[in-house]
């Protein structure tokens, strides 16, 4: 319940458009810093993904030459680091609002859905084996 409140807005707009209208747009300037202290500076990143984190709010992944940066995964101003060199698998399934994104690592599994096609074929393409 409390969820809803807290995101309702932004969840009925998905329900509504059938799709994530915040997944091909920018990230917001807390964003922006939180990858910067992360490491990570904006122009460094290689494939961005924004969707949803379930029972969460928005979630951003950016990739960089060495690592995956998660924000928002666990709680909203969380910031996870994932190396490459741990990824084990990752998959892309297309559901009802937009696509979901599904990675298996050594830290464990991440997710997040209604994220924008374009964004969601890159950072796949960009993290499967040649």
């Amino acid at each position: 319940m409390f969820d809803s409140l807290t995101h309702g807005e932004d969840l009925f707009e998905i329900l509504i458009e059938g799709a994530n209208p915040y997944a091909d747009g920018p990230l917001t300037e807390g964003e922006r810093e939180r990858l910067q202290t992360a490491g990570l500076a904006p122009e460094a990143v290689q494939a961005l993904v924004i969707g949803r984190v379930v029972q969460g709010g928005r979630g951003v992944w950016a990739l960089g030459a060495h690592e995956l940066v998660l924000l928002g995964q666990r709680y909203k101003t969380s910031v996870d680091r994932v190396p490459r060199s741990e990824f084990s698998h990752i998959e892309r399934e297309t559901g009802r609002y937009g696509e979901t994104l599904r990675l298996q690592t050594r830290q464990g599994r991440w997710a997040m859905y209604a994220v924008d096609a374009g964004r969601a074929a890159a950072l796949v393409q960009q993290l499967s084996p040649a």
